[in-house]
């Protein structure tokens, strides 16, 4: 029961990672002062990657420098950590994360973890050559156990059309073992390579890796298609074979992302990966005046999530650069709804797990009163699906329970952020400040 409890665990983590930091982990593009000006107009106050031709991560947008603290209490169990990061319109190039006490991002253990990483342009700060290495090390409360996880990659964009990445990932540490034996060694490494061409409004794209988790290997290749349409819409389908059938897996992709330009009209996306025990859906609608979710954004969120199938999912947050932070997405959106369903089948496909929530945000951007500005109120529900033991059958069945939760947050003299996320019927609460220093 521990085991299928620690597994539960850990395939929530995943997947709220997976919420909170995919948007964030691609380049939204920031907000401008007119808002009825063309963002590219801007690009001669670029002081790298003048020439637009290999500029692919939107308009450019000053340096942004952001330490955060935060706390959380669930459950009776205290987990502070402190994160650091620097970010323009390339993405978080640099961060820094310190845990104390929290749960790991792969095992859901009582650690002290440290983690950073950076993404950086080696060729005379040029596009066209990316960069990123990151790595976590975690040691286990109360034990001499250490684990140990890393990722890397190296894009490649050798003319626009053109965009060609290599990347490796490993993790060597203790997954939750039986009472038995608590903690079990584990080693597992991820290769892969993909690439993409765009031809107007058809960008097929490929993908080919290899994967040793503890001494078996499986081979994985795939491709699919991204469609750009008029009025900004676009679709994705793609399928990746692996040597162990249990692997295949079909991604889908459909949206609208908004031009560079304001056009007040809403944009969003709906992406779906499904295999034979497994389905995850993710989905998200913006819309008022400051609706940001530009093209990069759009294309990076898809190519991320159709790379990734080939890559460890222990690495999921460590390749978004975000551990326990409060995100922040919705300052790119007046209004904006987020939607997210897993459904992971367990105990040889009887019982399932997984969660279906639906998160709002409201921001009041340009509400000012004495030294407060720009509220946000975030309304949640979400409904969770645990395997729970029956006595009367001595069998699991599946267990559902609902459950709301809300966010509140302002700034103050426009460079401190201060944030709630409170679960009433959980008595659960995280809270975080941020300092911004441009």
């Amino acid at each position: 029961m521990k085991k299928k409890v620690f597994k539960r665990i850990k395939i929530f983590i995943a997947v709220f990672s997976l919420v909170l930091g995919s948007i964030e982990s691609i380049s939204f593009a920031q907000n401008e002062v007119n808002k009825n000006a063309d963002s590219l107009s801007h690009q001669n106050n670029l002081k790298h990657n003048s020439d637009i031709r290999y500029s692919v991560f939107g308009p450019p947008s000053p340096d942004q420098w952001k330490f955060q603290l935060s706390f959380m209490n669930s459950a009776n169990q205290n987990i502070s950590a402190f994160n650091f990061y620097k970010k323009n319109q390339r993405d978080k190039t640099l961060f820094l994360s310190l845990i104390n006490n929290g749960l790991d991002n792969a095992n859901q253990y009582r650690v002290r973890q440290i983690s950073a990483g950076a993404v950086v342009f080696p060729f005379s700060d040029d596009d066209r050559y990316q960069f990123e290495l990151g790595g976590t090390v975690d040691n286990i409360i109360d034990t001499s156990l250490y684990n140990t996880i890393l990722f890397s990659r190296f894009t490649y964009r050798p003319f626009k059309e053109l965009w060609l990445r290599i990347g490796f990932e490993y993790y060597n540490g203790y997954q939750a073992g039986h009472t038995i034996s608590p903690y079990v060694h584990s080693d597992l490494k991820s290769y892969y390579i993909a690439a993409k061409y765009n031809l107007d409004f058809l960008t097929p794209m490929a993908v080919i890796g290899s994967g040793r988790v503890e001494q078996k290997t499986n081979k994985r290749f795939g491709a699919g298609t991204f469609l750009s349409g008029p009025f900004n819409l676009y679709a994705f389908a793609g399928y990746i074979k692996s040597t162990d059938e249990s692997e295949n897996l079909s991604t889908f992709a459909v949206g609208r992302w908004t031009p560079f330009r304001y056009d007040y009209l809403p944009s969003g996306f709906l992406i779906w990966k499904h295999k034979s025990d497994y389905d995850f859906q993710l989905g998200g609608i913006f819309f008022g005046n400051r609706n940001l979710f530009i093209q990069p954004a759009a294309v990076g969120m898809v190519t991320g999530m159709f790379v990734s199938s080939v890559t460890l999912r222990v690495n999921s947050q460590l390749r978004q650069r975000k551990l326990l932070a409060i995100s922040e997405d919705y300052e790119s959106f007046d209004y904006s709804l987020f939607y997210v369903h897993l459904n992971q089948k367990i105990n040889n496909n009887a019982n399932n797990v997984g969660f279906t929530a639906f998160q709002f945000y409201k921001l009041f951007s340009g509400v000012d009163f004495l030294i407060f500005s720009d509220p946000v109120l975030g309304l949640f529900y979400t409904q969770e699906t645990n395997p729970l033991f029956d006595v009367k059958t001595f069998k699991f069945v599946d267990k559902k329970e609902n459950y709301i939760s809300y966010q509140a947050g302002f700034k103050i003299f426009d460079d401190f952020l201060f944030e709630v996320i409170h679960y009433p019927s959980k008595r659960d609460y995280t809270v975080a400040l941020s300092y911004l220093l441009l």
